[in-house]
């Protein structure tokens, strides 16, 4: 692909943010999204490159980077030879963070490794309304993507459901109390019940995995600028980070066997 002049400056072990979208489009939280890991490097001093362009996607480009992040990317994005790279950097030993969206089914559905690394299916999430403050809970205070926060926090955002537990090695880090929202979308979809089970645990919301020798968080928070103020959010996307890139936790105690 053509690189702008800037990359032949972009330091190793930089972040790619990706934001290549082919089915619904989160606007205001890819926005949100970029902004946060922009201060985030310019801050730690650490390299970043944004884009939509799949061509990023080669086993040589991808050499520049230490993280991905799927910023809310949706649909059929990735060509055959893109979704092989991404799948060769991660399974390598590369750090992925995936944002919202890219957890709402319509990047699997052509992709078998990425179906199954997400591990569920989504349903749908509620409209009346949509946005709602609901309790975050953590479920494993020992991880380090959940270092210093609460037992328990709140979070407004656009709540997903799925159809069920999420598969594989997984740790998953955090769920939600369905009984601090309403777990409900009358307005359009096949199914108006969202809820997923009376425990937090019955309802994940962030996970886990290590593919190969790499890592990977999934959050579903992240639907709209506004979810990036958030301190509980902020703290947990960096501790995220530091995770997959191995920054925390080098020995890999967090991965399951």
């Amino acid at each position: 692909m053509p690189w702008p002049r800037s990359y032949e400056y972009l330091e190793e072990n930089s972040v790619l943010v990706f934001s290549g979208t082919r089915d619904w489009r989160h606007d205001s939280g890819i926005a949100g999204a970029t902004a946060f890991w922009a201060r985030e490097s310019d801050q730690n001093g650490t390299g970043i490159y944004t884009t939509e362009n799949p061509a990023v996607f080669s086993k040589t480009n991808l050499k520049k980077f230490s993280a991905i992040v799927l910023n809310s990317m949706t649909g059929d994005v990735l060509n055959t030879a893109q979704k092989s790279a991404l799948e060769e950097f991660v399974e390598g030993g590369g750090g992925l963070l995936i944002h919202h969206g890219g957890g709402d089914g319509s990047s699997g559905e052509n992709w078998p490794w990425y179906k199954d690394l997400i591990g569920t299916v989504f349903i749908s999430h509620p409209m009346d309304p949509q946005m709602q403050e609901a309790s975050v809970v953590t479920l494993a205070g020992d991880h380090p993507v959940m270092a210093g926060l609460k037992d328990e926090f709140s979070q407004t955002d656009e709540w997903y459901s799925f159809d069920g537990p999420v598969t594989g090695q997984v740790t998953v880090l955090a769920g939600l109390d369905e009984s601090s929202y309403s777990p409900v979308n009358n307005v359009y979809g096949e199914v108006s019940d969202l809820r997923m089970g009376p425990e937090a645990s019955d309802h994940p919301i962030i996970w886990a995995k290590c593919p190969g020798q790499g890592r990977m968080v999934y959050s579903a928070l992240g639907h709209n600028i506004a979810s990036f103020d958030s301190h509980a959010h902020q703290k947990l996307l960096r501790n995220a980070m530091a995770w997959v890139t191995k920054e925390s936790d080098a020995e890999g105690q967090f991965c399951p066997d």
